[in-house]
């Protein structure tokens, strides 16, 4: 083999392996998500009411109903009641029409629990604080050891309502959100998330 076509032979070569390599580095194209968006909260409360929302990526109408297996909810010009504890399952659908195909059904569960209960004695944050709670009825008082934030110690009071609670926190008004258990309220000040972690 003479130069010449040696080196045409290597130009081929290294052509069809760039070739090669480009073809391996070209992302798979991907489809678009076709169907239905239907966000829910997966834990409610009983005696409220919930508004759900549902979306096709076709722009077509989603009609939402209760599924059989839904025993804790009921579904009244589009509003969710929740009358007892239990779960809450919705189905969303869309039919097709001329120009789209009917997406697949989406279904969300939304557990329908009692109203957590705040309890009293010592919530444990992190870094050392701690929280001493005294609870009476729907209201409460107490004092945040913060000193490891650099806050020293804190009064607060306040309301709770169900998972929400509010207080007034060194002054200053703040809502905190009791998780479903009643074993974590999180909540923030002056710019810090502080979650405490409720007595045993």
């Amino acid at each position: 083999m003479n130069l010449i076509t040696r080196t045409r032979a290597l130009a081929l070569l290294l052509l069809g392996t760039g070739a090669l390599l480009a073809t391996a580095c070209v992302p798979e194209p991907t489809t678009p998500y076709y169907g239905i968006i239907f966000n829910a909260p997966a834990n409610v409360y009983v005696y409220r009411t919930y508004t759900p929302k549902a979306t096709a990526t076709s722009g077509l109408p989603v009609t939402l109903t209760l599924d059989a297996s839904s025993t804790a909810c009921e579904l009244n010009e589009g509003v969710l009641y929740f009358a007892r504890t239990g779960p809450c399952v919705v189905n969303a659908n869309q039919a097709g029409d001329a120009n789209n195909l009917p997406a697949k059904q989406v279904q969300r569960t939304l557990m329908v629990r009692e109203c957590p209960a705040l309890r009293s004695g010592i919530w444990s944050g992190p870094g050392g604080t701690t929280a001493n709670v005294l609870v009476d009825g729907t209201t409460f008082t107490g004092s945040a050891n913060l000193t490891a934030l650099g806050f020293g110690t804190v009064s607060f009071n306040g309301i709770v309502s169900c998972e929400v609670v509010n207080m007034t926190f060194n002054g200053t008004p703040l809502v905190g959100t009791l998780s479903f258990d009643g074993k974590v309220l999180a909540s923030n000040y002056s710019g810090i998330d502080i979650v405490l972690n409720a007595p045993a």
